[in-house]
């Protein structure tokens, strides 16, 4: 018998966001169509559901968030996926404060990492979008770069946190 995730629908200013967990863990935040979309996850494992104990926690974090609140999310349980490189990434990702950002060479060079492009991939790859803060990387010169779900997505959001950023989309 195959496992059975919970999925809960999330209207949000960028879209409408799927929210995946088990009974245990988050599984993921995607924005409807975005590159990557519920990734290893089959549509015929997933149950819509009105109400579950992770997804309420992250609905309310949502809320917070799109009200301009920040909130410490350590407490919430991100399921163990990933190669070792991405979740060496996705736990930098973690620690980029809201409204500031860092550049793909800046996080290559702080992993000592020899390729940004990988960090890219790796960055691209994160399941948990604007919870895990993907949208916070930039290119060279803070210039705004692919965001998996669209790049006027990854504007909206640094705009909603204040965050400086140059809109000359590559």
């Amino acid at each position: 018998m195959q496992k059975k995730y919970a999925k809960k629908l999330y209207t949000s200013p960028i879209g409408t966001l799927s929210l995946v967990a088990d009974d245990h863990y988050l599984f993921g935040i995607w924005v409807q169509e975005q590159s990557h979309f519920e990734r290893g996850l089959a549509a015929e494992h997933l149950e819509e559901v009105a109400s579950h104990p992770i997804l309420d926690q992250v609905v309310s974090y949502l809320d917070a968030y799109f009200e301009g609140q920040v909130q410490d999310l350590s407490k919430l349980p991100l399921a163990p996926i990933g190669t070792a490189f991405e979740r060496r990434v996705w736990t930098y990702l973690q620690s980029i404060p809201y409204g500031q950002t860092v550049t793909y060479g800046q996080i290559a060079q702080d992993l000592q990492v020899d390729s940004a492009q990988a960090i890219g991939g790796a960055v691209g790859r994160n399941p948990w979008s604007i919870l895990v803060p993907c949208h916070r990387v930039l290119g060279t010169g803070n210039r705004l770069t692919g965001y998996a779900s669209g790049v006027e997505k990854k504007a909206w959001l640094l705009g909603h946190e204040g965050a400086n950023f140059q809109e000359n989309i590559e």
